[in-house]
């Protein structure tokens, strides 16, 4: 994509990761015109990069730091996210732990799943802790400034 124009470069977060400009490219000037776009440093697109380091670079003005709902809108996009990574793990390790169990109350259960059946119990207490941690996140007194993000269980 040929970049035409852009302006109003923000920053996505305190971090500086990404920002979001009104950019204008050349092969969607007729039909689209002036677009949002959200360009970072690892951005898979050749333009997507151009323009965020011409941007940091302060080509297209000064960035502006973002407000507070934008990152509190970031701060929940990101803990929704590793939340419905947990959910998914917690599933998992719920039906492997049950079949743990089921072997082990009919006496069918090998050397091996008795052993993995107090280490999969533990992994699974270590998501749920995970996922209960997560849900307090907006109730740290820096959010959404600084957020302190549980580590996420191996």
């Amino acid at each position: 994509m040929t970049i035409l124009s852009a302006r109003q470069p923000c920053w996505n977060d305190v971090e500086h990761t990404s920002l979001n400009l009104l950019v204008t490219f050349e092969e969607t000037r007729e039909s689209l015109g002036e677009v949002p776009f959200t360009a970072s440093p690892n951005d898979p697109e050749r333009h997507g990069r151009e323009l965020f380091e011409r941007a940091a670079a302060l080509e297209y003005g000064d960035i502006a730091e973002p407000d507070e709902e934008q990152l509190k809108d970031a701060m929940r996009m990101k803990s929704s996210a590793l939340s419905a990574l947990a959910s998914s793990m917690i599933a998992k390790l719920q039906g492997d732990l049950s079949t743990l169990q089921d072997s082990e109350a009919l006496g069918m259960a090998t050397d091996e799943e008795i052993t993995q059946l107090p280490l999969t119990q533990a992994q699974l207490d270590l998501w749920r802790k995970y996922r209960v941690l997560l849900s307090r996140v907006e109730s740290q007194p820096a959010f959404p400034r600084a957020v302190d993000w549980p580590p996420q269980p191996d």
